[in-house]
């Protein structure tokens, strides 16, 4: 245990790397810790929170916030991660959390070759923002099966995740293409499901959200998600659109009212319903009936 876990050095600086650091000996934990920083590209402190409390090794999770919250200032300072300021016209919000020189040395004894970015390279923060939207989601989702699971309910599990690159729809009807912010096929103890995520900044006009929803309509129906995937034609997917506010949750549902089929493929609910607790509960509505009543699960 290093001497800041035992609180006896001076504060250190928040967003500047201390020379006076104590020395930082890696713990199984931390491990675990960098490798969701690797996997997720970005991650606040209640992101990370989450993720590791719901770890299933109980020897892999932090014991507290401030425990976590300690361990991350000790990483910082010796170069394991890198911590980066947000701030908002209501003030600084929680810090965001990238993966390190000396964390990717770490990862590569156990992975191979890890590399990071250099700082140059990190993405600016409305682009930051939304990683950050994408990962919430991920995140949810993530730990609500993980407590599914611990409560004996039926197992639900993410099969697959795939980034917005690897998403990239080419719809060849009407020449043109989808770039998803991500897709992932999600597993019930009966079914086997397939989501591709958009997470709304707020941005597009709405004739702009109704061709993007035809589009998606016209990948099912030609065929293509059917082979891309190796599923039956008649397998189908949704899509979930996130919104930042209410009012643009209900922009997205007269968008994709205005279409004259596969109302049904698309969900949406906003981003503070994106949590552990809700996200496989019925906070997600359609276009044909806003009431919340869908779910996740195929219900």
């Amino acid at each position: 245990m290093s001497s800041l876990d035992n609180n006896t050095t001076a504060p250190l600086p928040r967003f500047r790397r201390s020379a006076q650091a104590p020395r930082c000996l890696l713990q199984e934990r931390d491990v675990a810790l960098l490798e969701c920083l690797w996997k997720y590209r970005a991650l606040t402190t209640s992101q990370l929170e989450v993720l590791r409390g719901s770890d299933p090794n109980p020897d892999l999770r932090f014991v507290s916030r401030l425990t976590l919250t300690r361990r991350l200032k000790l990483l910082f300072h010796s170069k394991y991660v890198r911590r980066l300021a947000r701030p908002s016209i209501t003030g600084m919000q929680e810090p965001v959390y990238l993966l390190d020189t000396e964390g990717a040395k770490a990862l590569s004894l156990k992975h191979g070759e890890v590399t990071v970015r250099a700082p140059s390279q990190t993405p600016k923060l409305a682009a930051l923002e939304h990683i950050l939207s994408i990962n919430q989601f991920r995140v949810s989702l993530n730990a609500a099966c993980a407590t599914a699971l611990k409560t004996d309910e039926s197992p639900l599990q993410i099969l697959e995740w795939r980034t917005s690159n690897e998403a990239k729809i080419r719809v060849a009807a009407r020449k043109t293409t989808l770039i998803p912010d991500s897709g992932f096929t999600f597993k019930t103890p009966n079914l086997k499901l397939f989501y591709f995520l958009e997470v709304d900044l707020g941005s597009e006009p709405s004739r702009i959200l109704t061709e993007k929803c035809r589009s998606y309509y016209a990948y099912w129906q030609g065929g293509e998600f059917a082979q891309k995937y190796f599923c039956p034609a008649n397998v189908g997917f949704r899509v979930l659109f996130i919104a930042p506010t209410e009012k643009r949750a209900t922009t997205i549902l007269k968008s994709i009212q205005k279409l004259d089929a596969g109302h049904g493929m698309f969900l949406v609910a906003t981003q503070d319903e994106i949590t552990p607790e809700k996200i496989l509960h019925p906070i997600w509505r359609d276009a044909v009936q806003e009431n919340r009543r869908s779910t996740l699960t195929g219900n």
